[in-house]
Formats: C-alpha cells, structure tokens, sequence
C-alpha cells in the first residue's frame, strides 16, 4: 500500500472536517426557520413558504459552513413540507 503524502492526508482531513460541520449544522434547522420567520414578522411581511425558502438562502451565503449546512437542511424540509401539502 503506498503511502499519502502530507497534503492528500490534509485534503482528506479537511474533507472529513467539512463533512462533520455539515452534518452538526443540519440540527439548526428549526432555528433557522423560526428566526426567518420571527424576522418576516417584524418587517410585517407575508409569512409563506417561497418567502421562507428564498430568504433562508439568501442568508445563508453569508453565513459560516455550520449554519450554510442548516440552512440546506431547512430549505429541504420546506420543499418537502410544500410537496406533501399540494
């Protein structure tokens, strides 16, 4: 078996790394969900699910791999909830 060299062992352990933050980061969701909505609320916007959807990933560009991940997981779960309703 052929040895890895130092940067394809830092490539997997960042691989693994990323993988972990994202699967800590899918437990936000509800978080994530209920602080767009707490927000579409103050601003006295409507509350549906296409304004969820689009805000929650608007605002997850700008946020860190843990909560990009919860945000992913939200917007899934919506579409999902949206499907199954129609």
């Amino acid at each position: 078996m052929a040895k890895k060299t130092p940067e394809q062992l830092a490539k997997e352990f960042e691989g693994r790394k990323a993988k972990g933050l994202a699967k800590g980061g899918a437990a936000f969701w509800p978080n994530i969900i209920a602080n767009a909505v707490l927000k579409l609320t103050v601003a006295g916007s409507e509350i549906n699910a296409a304004v969820l959807i689009e805000m929650i990933e608007r605002e997850a560009q700008t946020q860190e791999l843990a909560i990009k991940a919860g945000a992913a997981e939200a917007v899934a779960r919506l579409k999902q909830a949206v499907a199954k309703g129609a």
